[in-house]
């Protein structure tokens, strides 16, 4: 490029190890500087502002300033998820940030952190250029954990990849019948607890790391089960395959509850609230008791 590019670090708030990636998107491997890009140690020398770390009391009028002494057109990158979300510095007492609530932020690149060739072709990107990714290097280790993927055949919506996450970064929402699951990947510190826990592996975490976006509310992966309605009252209460599965898993742990399927189905397709009825309680006395008497005469 002909125009040189003359970038700002701004640390806040973080671990640092986004600002060691940064550093590290110097090596000439990565070609920075073929894009007519260098990092500079002022803000009144730089045109882009890269921000990492969600932002405390301390670091706020300090981005702010910042900010300010940039060279148009003033583009500001933020680098990793604590820049994006705050991530797991979210309920610090003293954060104010993201910093995109500070400052105008152009471009989210998402990680914990992100690999610097994430970081390079992100900015690449934003200033309009191409790299070629040919080496070796370009390509994801093995093992590595990227952006989330649903496999939507084997998801049963049971939230137990919520429940585990370290980082607060999966919703569960229910709407219209369908219990949706979302994960927000910009708020996540891809420590795979989901992947390990989830019981039908149903979720994983991909080698894709190329997450440059301009719209941080784009940083998720959904999947969308359908809730079953409850037999008594008609509220919406367990996800459809939730209910298939267990039912699957205890006729195969005890052969002998195969005869009683039907049964075991009409009682799980009854709410907490509703199983709280006289009539419904005395159902499922009668059936544990037939359920036992089953197991002893084996």
């Amino acid at each position: 490029m002909s125009e040189k590019i003359s970038i700002y670090r701004f640390m806040s708030a973080g671990c640092n190890g986004c600002d060691v990636q940064i550093l590290e998107c110097l090596v000439p491997r990565y070609k920075l500087a073929e894009l007519g890009v260098e990092v500079v140690f002022t803000p009144e020398e730089a045109n882009v502002l890269a921000t990492t770390g969600g932002i405390n009391v301390k670091g706020r009028e300090e981005l702010k300033k910042a900010y300010e002494k940039l060279k148009p057109p003033k583009l500001v990158v933020a680098v990793g998820n604590c820049a994006i979300t705050k991530e797991i510095f979210d309920k610090g007492y003293p954060m104010v940030g993201p910093p995109d609530q500070i400052i105008p932020v152009n471009f989210y690149i998402s990680g914990c952190p992100p690999r610097p060739q994430a970081i390079v072709t992100a900015i690449a990107k934003a200033l309009g250029a191409t790299l070629e990714e040919k080496e070796d290097y370009w390509a994801t280790p093995e093992g590595f954990r990227g952006k989330h993927e649903f496999d939507s055949e084997k998801c049963m919506g049971c939230s137990a990849c919520a429940q585990v996450c370290s980082s607060d970064a999966i919703d569960v929402l229910e709407d219209n019948g369908k219990r949706i699951i979302k994960v927000d990947y910009g708020h996540c510190s891809f420590c795979a607890f989901c992947q390990d826990e989830c019981p039908t592996e149903a979720i994983k975490l991909t080698q894709e790391y190329h997450l440059l976006t301009d719209n941080r509310s784009t940083t998720n992966v959904t999947n969308e089960v359908d809730l079953f309605k409850c037999s008594s009252c008609g509220t919406y209460f367990i996800p459809v395959p939730q209910v298939d599965w267990a039912l699957e898993r205890i006729g195969n742990e005890v052969s002998e509850y195969k005869d009683f399927h039907s049964d075991l189905k009409t009682a799980i397709e009854v709410c907490l609230n509703c199983r709280r009825e006289i009539r419904n309680i005395r159902n499922a006395k009668k059936l544990l008791a037939q359920l036992s008497a089953k197991v002893r005469a084996v």
